[in-house]
């Protein structure tokens, strides 16, 4: 039998620049997607950052979350061609399930703790038949042959030191890519991550943990103990983000009216915009304003606090290779963001590859 090749646990380092991205940082999104909630929105911003060659959107992959993976699947194809991407960005289909924590394990969590009295997403019932958006299905877009979990690890291969993981729903996907082949661990440049809690309180069941990581906390661990470079955006953040009557007016009654704004016309008006400001963060980095360096982990243990952050100041264990540090955005600047938010979600779509949004509107009113 061939031995295990074990990869040194060298301190990744990790380099920031600190304005917005230049030259197309590659970038995965790895979502649990919904239409135009959240991981729409962040969909919706990313394709102009794509088209405007600030990021290279290489493609998306959808996990069990918010819905379930074949509604997400659905609504992510529809969203690819609302945006004018879908030749260029390519869906897959990743893991249906986490890795311990099924819909059986939530039911059995109800019955030894409590039923929920906060979000759970596509636990809130079995799976159901599909449902259009709004604007229908999507009409001549499928889901790339390829498993998600190989796209990741092939594109990290394609592209040693240059992708970027953007992680806005639970972390199976990325855990079991980490699992089935660990050599890409030092060659990801980045995983920009929307999850956790650190000293705010939990959103998710019975309100311990953040829900992207109680919803798989085992995959959780995993990515949070793999020597990578890496930025979570907790709800510590985005709970100060808060969206407002006016900012939604904004963008609802924008004229001329897009598909994008039509969609968010309708919308439920919530008061965050959790992954956003992750995509935020990303792709301008001068928009962090107190970022900490903290080693954290989840906690696994089936009990109430199942999914509930684990946070130190210093290494805990600094004579073992199981922790390194997170660095932790604690604040942002809220009237950049939202200088940012409101222009990405009311720029022209289709998006025109290669333009500014200037050029893009002139072009498609001709």
């Amino acid at each position: 039998m061939k031995p295990l090749q074990l990869l040194p646990f060298i301190t990744p380092v990790c380099s920031y620049k600190d304005n917005h991205t230049t030259g197309g940082v590659k970038v995965i999104i790895d979502t649990d997607f919904n239409t135009i909630g959240d991981d729409g929105q962040v969909l919706a911003m990313a394709a102009q950052m794509h088209a405007s060659q600030d990021i290279h959107l290489l493609g998306l992959t959808i996990v069990t979350g918010n819905q379930w993976l074949h509604q997400e699947v659905s609504d992510c194809l529809k969203a690819v061609e609302r945006v004018g991407l879908e030749k260029q960005v390519g869906v897959y289909v990743g893991a249906e399930t986490p890795l311990l924590h099924d819909f059986s394990s939530f039911q059995l969590e109800q019955i030894l703790f409590g039923n929920a009295t906060a979000y759970v997403g596509a636990y809130l019932s079995a799976p159901k038949p599909l449902v259009p958006p709004p604007d229908g299905f999507a009409t001549n877009t499928v889901p790339r042959e390829q498993h998600a979990i190989d796209f990741i690890i092939e594109s990290v291969h394609r592209y040693p030191g240059e992708v970027t993981l953007l992680a806005i729903g639970p972390l199976t996907n990325i855990a079991l890519a980490i699992r089935k082949d660990p050599a890409i661990v030092p060659i990801i440049k980045q995983i920009v991550i929307m999850g956790g809690q650190i000293y705010a309180p939990g959103n998710s069941y019975i309100g311990a943990g953040e829900t992207n990581w109680w919803f798989d906390p085992e995959a959780t661990r995993i990515v949070l103990r793999a020597n990578v470079c890496r930025k979570i955006v907790p709800l510590d953040v985005t709970n100060t983000v808060v969206m407002t009557e006016e900012l939604y007016d904004t963008i609802a009654d924008y004229e001329p009216a897009t598909p994008i704004t039509k969609l968010f016309a309708g919308i439920e008006r919530w008061s965050y915009v959790y992954d956003t400001v992750a995509l935020a963060s990303l792709y301008d980095q001068s928009l962090d304003l107190d970022v900490r360096d903290l080693y954290v982990d989840v906690n696994s243990d089936f009990k109430a606090t199942y999914g509930k952050s684990l946070v130190w100041n210093t290494n805990p264990y600094p004579g073992i290779d199981v922790y390194s540090a997170s660095s932790v955005v604690f604040k942002v600047d809220n009237d950049r963001f939202f200088d940012l938010y409101v222009d990405l979600l009311t720029r022209p779509v289709p998006v025109v590859l290669g333009t500014t949004a200037r050029n893009a509107s002139r072009e498609q009113s001709v």
